[in-house]
């Protein structure tokens, strides 16, 4: 087996006597007293788990801890060896160098590497690698900071099974081989009609070596239909792209300088010949772009385009059309793989070639990165049965038939692997999920819907009004694996679950008032637009109201009904639309809502806010509800905050603190828990334009302290009749219900 590129230093690691580390201080060589991070964060210090190699020329000589790099000879180590290469990205990914300490230290060149390895847990799949980094006092070793690489692990290549799996070179060549038989072997993964995209590229390769595809336009109606293409998923970035317009497209028809062609897309073009398939479809080069009818035409098609791709060829690493897929030079293509030779381990790790891997590698090079960052580019990945990830560190490539829920893919030096996939700082959502609907039972629809809508409304989007259009080739796709007639879409919703679907509210990131252009009826998730947090998120939830019932409970019922439905869609019924309204009948109850203002700047310092209020804000809103008959609710809700308040779709840039509005809340399911108290979901609405007519704004689930006059016999007459007639389209067939429109 041909060994890694390791430095000496990395070598080291692998080598000599490892003993308890709580023997370096019993020698005096490591002080940790000043180190707080040594006995609180890192585990099992001190109790003969965690090791580290210790070293003695002879009986006579002191014996000396093995260091690794300091942080300069580390960054410069990097280009060479893998392993440092490997660390050095973790350190960079993690956050490592954003505290001062580490930066004042890194500058003195005086932080020198110490590995320490835990022993019980090393090589049962998971590598527990530490350095700790020091500092020499002039008589021995100081603890200054630790990192533990929590994502390292380690592969017996010495099984033969492993060694078919993980590759020990990185070979371009043999990688396109691979993705050749891949592509060959693939199964469909539904059983959708082919149908072509309006317009693709015809690629076709040079017939001399190193030689320039001749490209040009060509309408695919004269293709046969089974033809297979390749789709591009791309940044579009700040410097705009070549683009097909009006008065060009006859010049393309006849065919495009393949100079004129930006980096990028050649570089895509170049891959599709390499794999076998000479037509591309880009939307820049396959979309008249000043055109608005072609663009809306060819936008409601975005669920055939990438679905009956052959593949799709993701630009995962380039920041737009000018980049180009660079070739992939960071170390971390290499496999790092190593013969341990260490002693004092015992029976604990086992002899042999072992793969030290990045386990969240998928994650760190593909999903993370800001493609899958766009709205898009969401679609496009979910939509897509295959693709190939064109990242910075290899090429990946993963079929929708093998990913659902994990990161399983395969890349240049791996056949395939299931990659963790670290859902705390990167949305997930898998192709898999989508295409596992074909056959999957009617109580997994709701939840892959949830998750999609979840994961895209987090996406950003350079025009907030395609919020509904760049999502509707995953709607359009969903509607044919579920069944769903045609009409079935409602701006977003489903028609056949619309009561449990209007229950979306906003989950993360400041809400902004309504979008000035209409996006949607106020009841869709699509009419909210979005100002990302701190943390770049935005989403909405939806609410499964059977998802948190205990067994014997008491099931959510339906106390409203939709009597009537309708959304004036613009083209396509996935595409934005221009109004709509919903006529429901059901409990409606007349509130207050109020705002108050919380100041803690007099009561909490700036650092006590950041870790116990949400945001971490000195000053900030907080919203209730109050009933005709409570009193003193807006100071409870200053002192308290143990009160009904409304997840609002959208937060006033600035108010008045204790102003007060009139509200209504539409009442849409009941029941009553184990504990014998009641609890409902409501839509929080205020007074339209006409009579009977509301707009929503928000959405909340309300419980004893509103609902117990209901408990006992569950009739919505006990609360106060509506008065005036313009507060409803009309009465309803039992007390407290009526029939009202939302918009």
């Amino acid at each position: 087996m041909p060994q890694s590129n390791l430095c000496a230093k990395c070598t080291g690691i692998f080598e000599g006597h490892y003993v308890p580390s709580d023997v370096l201080a019993q020698h005096g060589l490591i002080d940790t007293q000043a180190a707080q991070f040594i006995s609180q964060n890192l585990d099992k210090w001190g109790d003969g788990i965690c090791k580290a190699r210790l070293d003695k020329a002879s009986e006579k000589e002191a014996p000396v801890p093995y260091l690794h790099h300091n942080l300069q000879d580390l960054a410069e180590s990097a280009d060479t060896c893998v392993f440092c290469a490997m660390i050095w990205e973790r350190l960079t990914i993690e956050g490592f160098f954003y505290h001062p300490t580490i930066l004042d230290e890194m500058k003195k060149k005086d932080l020198v590497g110490l590995p320490v390895i835990q022993s019980k847990v090393a090589f049962a799949g998971k590598f527990s690698f530490t350095i700790i980094f020091v500092s020499w006092s002039g008589q021995n070793w100081e603890g200054v900071t630790f990192h533990r690489f929590s994502v390292f692990h380690a592969i017996d290549v010495g099984d033969k099974d492993n060694r078919a799996i993980w590759k020990s070179v990185f070979d371009r060549r043999q990688s396109l081989l691979r993705i050749r038989r891949w592509l060959e072997s693939s199964t469909t993964t539904s059983n959708i009609r082919p149908q072509l995209p309006t317009r693709l590229l015809h690629c076709k390769p040079s017939s001399s070596p190193g030689g320039d595809p001749a490209v040009k336009l060509v309408d695919a109606i004269n293709l046969d239909p089974s033809t297979r293409y390749s789709a591009l998923t791309h940044r579009w970035g700040a410097v705009q792209p070549l683009k097909l317009l009006k008065a060009r497209e006859v010049a393309f028809h006849n065919g495009i300088p393949f100079s004129s062609i930006p980096a990028t897309f050649q570089d895509t073009i170049k891959l599709a010949n390499d794999i076998g398939i000479e037509y591309v479809w880009i939307d820049s080069l396959c979309i008249i772009q000043d055109s608005k009818d072609d663009w809306q035409s060819e936008a409601a098609r975005m669920s055939s385009v990438y679905s009956q791709s052959h593949v799709t060829i993701a630009a995962t690493a380039a920041q737009d059309s000018t980049a180009g897929l660079k070739n992939q030079t960071s170390m971390v293509r290499h496999p790092c793989e190593i013969t341990p030779s260490w002693t004092g381990f015992e029976d604990e790790i086992p002899s042999g070639p072992v793969r030290i891997i990045i386990q969240s590698g998928f994650c760190d090079e593909v999903l993370s990165k800001p493609l899958f960052r766009r709205g898009w580019t969401f679609q496009e990945w979910i939509l897509s049965p295959r693709t190939i990830h064109v990242a910075r560190d290899q090429l990946w490539w993963t079929s929708a038939t093998n990913m659902k829920s994990q990161g399983h893919a395969a890349n240049e030096t791996c056949e395939a692997y299931e990659f963790d996939v670290d859902r705390g700082h990167v949305h997930t959502m898998a192709p898999g999920d989508l295409y596992s609907l074909a056959n999957e039972s009617t109580g997994t629809f709701s939840r892959v819907w949830h998750g999609l809508l979840q994961e895209y409304t987090s996406r950003d989007l350079t025009f907030e009004s395609d919020r509904l259009v760049a999502f509707a080739g995953i709607a359009s796709l969903y509607q044919s694996f579920v069944k769903l007639p045609p009409g079935s879409y409602l701006a977003g919703l489903w028609r056949q679950v619309l009561l449990q679907d209007l229950l979306w509210y906003v989950l993360d990131g400041r809400k902004v008032l309504p979008p000035q252009l209409y996006r949607g009826p106020s009841w869709s998730w699509a009419s909210v637009e979005p100002t990302p947090n701190q943390n770049g998120k935005f989403s909405v939830s939806m609410k499964d109201i059977s998802d948190d019932l205990l067994p014997h409970e008491e099931p959510w019922a339906a106390v409203a009904t939709v009597r009537e439905a309708f959304v004036e869609a613009v083209g396509s019924e996935f595409g934005p639309v221009s109004g709509g309204h919903l006529v429901f009948h059901g409990p409606l109850i007349k509130a207050r809502h109020g705002l108050v203002v919380i100041d803690l700047s007099g009561r909490l310092t700036a650092e006590q806010a950041a870790e116990f209020v949400p945001g971490g804000r000195l000053r900030y809103t907080r919203n209730y509800i109050s009933m005709p008959n409570w009193t003193d609710v807006a100071e409870k809700a200053r002192t308290e905050g143990k009160i009904a308040t409304v997840h609002l779709d959208a937060v006033p840039t600035s108010l008045v603190s204790d102003e007060e509005i009139d509200i209504y809340l539409a009442v849409t399911h009941c029941r009553v828990d184990l504990a014998g108290d009641p609890t409902a979901h409501v839509l929080a609405l205020v007074r339209g334009q006409e009579k009977g007519e509301y707009r929503r704004i928000g959405y909340t689930q309300v419980f004893e302290d509103i609902m117990d006059p209901w408990k006992e016999t569950k009739d919505f007459g006990v609360f106060d009749a509506l008065t005036d007639e313009n507060e409803y389209l009309s009465v309803g067939d039992r007390p407290g219900y009526y029939n009202y429109r939302i918009v």
